[in-house]
C-alpha cells in the first residue's frame, strides 16, 4: 500500500473534525448497511485509508499477510464471502494494535469480543461467532483485492471512516472537499440550535420548513 499523499492526508485530517451524521446530509453515497456496526462500544472514532483482503476463503494466513502490510493510522478492511467465518480476534486485534492501526471493518463476524473490547481498537463488524478462519494458505491473491462492506465498495487506499453511528467510505480521489467547510459550520451552529429548541423557542422560527 503506498504511503498516504499529503492530499489524502490532509482531507482525512479535515473529515476527522465533522460529524459523520452531518455528512450524511450532503451525501447519499458511501455509507455502509447499518448491520455493519461496532463491537467495541467506547472505542475512539476511527478514520484511516483502507487497506482491504477479500478472503473467497476463510484463509487466516491471507490477513497475516495484511497484518505485516498495514501501515501506521491504516484500517485493515476484510471481505469474508459467505460471512460464516470470523476473521478477526484477539491475536489480529493485537496485531493491528502493534502496527499502530486505526481500527478494523469486517463484512462478517469476528469473534473474542472481551479481548476485542479491552483493545480500545474500534472494530466494526456484523457480529460475532466461535467458527474461525483456518491455516490454509490458498488465499493468494487476497491482500489489496477490492470488498464489499454493507453493500459499499471499498479499495485499497479509500477514506474509511467510523463512530457510533455506523461507517462511511470516501474515495479521496473524487470526494468533493468543498463539503468540509460547510459540514464543519453545520457542527458549530448545531449546539446552539439544539439550546434555543430546549429553551422553548417557536420551532417555526427555528427549523426549515
Amino acid at each position: 500500500m503506498p504511503d498516504t499523499g499529503p492530499g489524502t492526508a490532509a482531507l482525512l485530517r479535515a473529515l476527522a473534525g465533522v460529524e459523520l451524521p452531518t455528512l450524511g446530509h450532503v451525501l447519499e453515497e458511501g455509507f455502509c448497511d447499518p448491520a455493519v456496526r461496532t463491537v467495541t462500544p467506547g472505542a475512539p472514532r476511527m478514520g484511516g485509508e483502507a487497506l482491504t483482503v477479500h478472503l473467497a476463503e476463510p484463509d487466516a494466513l491471507a490477513v497475516n499477510r495484511a497484518l505485516v502490510r498495514l501501515p501506521r493510522g491504516g484500517v485493515l478492511v476484510v471481505g469474508v464471502d459467505g460471512g460464516a467465518h470470523a476473521p478477526i480476534g484477539a491475536v489480529t486485534a493485537a496485531a493491528v494494535s502493534a502496527r499502530g492501526g486505526a481500527g478494523i471493518v469486517v463484512d462478517g463476524p469476528v469473534t473474542d469480543l472481551a479481548a476485542l473490547r479491552d483493545s480500545g481498537l474500534p472494530v466494526y463488524a456484523r457480529g460475532s461467532t466461535c467458527r474461525t478462519t483456518k491455516r490454509l494458505g490458498t488465499a493468494t491473491e487476497a491482500v489489496g483485492a477490492p470488498v464489499t462492506v454493507g453493500g459499499v465498495r471499498v479499495r485499497t487506499g479509500d477514506l474509511v471512516l467510523g463512530d457510533e453511528n455506523g461507517l462511511l467510505v470516501v474515495d479521496p480521489r473524487t470526494f468533493d472537499r468543498s463539503l468540509v467547510e460547510g459540514a464543519l459550520r453545520s457542527d458549530r451552529d448545531e449546539p446552539g440550535l439544539v439550546a434555543r429548541i430546549r429553551a422553548g423557542e417557536p420551532l417555526t422560527g427555528l427549523l426549515a420548513l
